[in-house]
């Protein structure tokens, strides 16, 4: 078992060391000039190949930028080119994909497509991945345990409790995603207090 722990504690080092040197490119570091569709997968291939999911087909594809136009997730190409307002939007969309659905995602999206809009997005989005990434990489390993606030531990007896363990902060994580995107419920007529 201690060596299955230590085992499982190197790969957990060993991600937070690639998520360390992996960032995502601030608003301005986005072309300003508008791009084909085959130089956007380029960038973008460039820009989360980090984030890829292991074993899996390319992440990002003529036909899956085309779906998300066609879905009206992010506005349609001017000319069959591609400005940084759509590269934001691709760039949150293929981050956040992986986890959530395209419909929650689309939510979290603004209604106003003006660059304005979508810079504010993209730049708060940048910052949040970058402080989730700081949490990530500031939680203390110790003896093949994974310590967090108020002293609780979260096991890491071997590659699978670790496995585990990140599935459900996954899940839960999707969740809280979830819960805190839906409408609220408007209050039901005579549910309201009568004054």
């Amino acid at each position: 078992m201690p060596g299955e722990r230590e085992e499982a504690a190197q790969r957990l080092s060993q991600w937070l060391d690639g998520l360390r040197k992996f960032d995502l490119p601030d608003w301005d570091s986005l072309p300003q000039l508008d791009l084909y569709m085959d130089q956007v997968i380029l960038l973008l291939t460039r820009y989360l190949s980090p984030l890829e999911r292991y074993g899996e087909d390319k992440a990002i594809t003529a036909s899956i930028i085309n779906n998300y136009v066609r879905m009206k997730v992010m506005p349609p190409p001017v000319k069959k080119r591609y400005s940084r307002v759509h590269l934001a939007y691709l760039v949150i969309i293929c981050t956040l994909k992986q986890s959530l659905s395209i419909s929650c995602i689309q939510r979290m999206l603004p209604e106003d497509r003006s660059e304005g809009a979508v810079q504010a997005l993209y730049t708060d989005f940048v910052r949040q991945y970058r402080a989730s990434v700081s949490f990530l990489c500031s939680l203390p390993l110790s003896g093949g345990q994974l310590l967090v606030e108020g002293g609780s531990r979260l096991p890491l007896e071997s590659e699978g409790s670790l496995i585990t363990t990140s599935a459900i902060l996954s899940t839960l994580s999707k969740s809280l995603t979830e819960f805190l995107l839906q409408a609220e419920e408007p209050p039901e007529a005579g549910d309201e207090d009568d004054e």
